[in-house]
Parts: structure tokens; C-alpha cells; sequence
């Protein structure tokens, strides 16, 4: 599945499906988006949403062209200090949804080449 992610700060999403992604009982994605980034800065985050399809589903990773690395990270609190994970996926129960949302479970852009802008989109491929 292909998703528009934009950037800035309360940016929406523009969907759009990769040819043969998703089927039409299978999960969906709404209300992506990722901040702005600051100058020199070469690291974001993406959130989103996903609906549950007619079965229980996993997301196992994602990719970008805007990004050298893309990874599924969750944030946990522990004695008072919130640290950041990789995960190897994120369960997508089906007929339940999963915000991803930031100070929790979001993806993660790692290299890029610029920051993100405002109004910026690019797309994120979601396996």
C-alpha cells in the first residue's frame, strides 16, 4: 500500500493505493502526516492511521524515497523517561483501529537528505 504523507504541523493525508495493494476487504489508511523539519535536522517521524481489515493484519515495515532508513519505533515510559525502539511490527487487529501518534508508536524517517517542509507530501510505501 502507497500513502501521500504530508508534512507540517496539522497536515491531512492524501491516500493513494499502489497498483494491487490493498484488496477491498483488507486494512486502511487515513490522516497521515509528519511535522516540519527544523535545518540540518535528518531525522522525522510519520503518524497514521489504520483500520483493520476483514482479518487480523501486521504492519512489518514501510520505506520512503525521502528517507535513507524507515523503521517502526514505539515510545515507552519507564521510571520517568520515555525511550524510543525499534519494533519488528505493528498489529493491525482486524476491524479494530491503530493511531499511530506521536509520543507512541509512529514511523520513523532516519537520513534525510533535507528537511521536511510545510505542505510537503511524499510517499511511504506500507508492507
Amino acid at each position: 500500500m502507497m500513502v501521500r504523507v504530508s508534512s507540517g504541523l496539522m497536515a491531512l493525508a492524501l491516500l493513494a493505493l499502489a497498483a494491487g495493494a490493498a484488496a477491498a476487504d483488507g486494512p486502511t489508511v487515513s490522516q497521515a502526516w509528519a511535522r516540519a523539519t527544523a535545518p540540518g535536522v535528518d531525522v522525522g517521524a510519520v503518524y497514521l492511521t489504520i483500520d483493520g481489515g476483514a482479518k487480523n493484519d501486521t504492519l512489518l515495515a514501510a520505506s520512503s524515497a525521502r528517507a535513507a532508513m524507515v523503521h517502526l519505533h514505539t515510545v515507552e515510559e519507564t521510571d520517568g523517561m520515555a525511550k524510543m525502539r525499534a519494533v519488528d511490527g505493528i498489529e493491525v487487529p482486524a476491524g479494530k483501529r491503530v493511531v499511530l501518534a506521536p509520543k507512541g508508536t509512529h514511523i520513523m524517517l532516519m537520513g534525510l537528505a533535507r528537511p521536511l517542509t510545510p505542505r510537503e507530501t511524499f510517499a511511504l510505501e506500507l508492507r
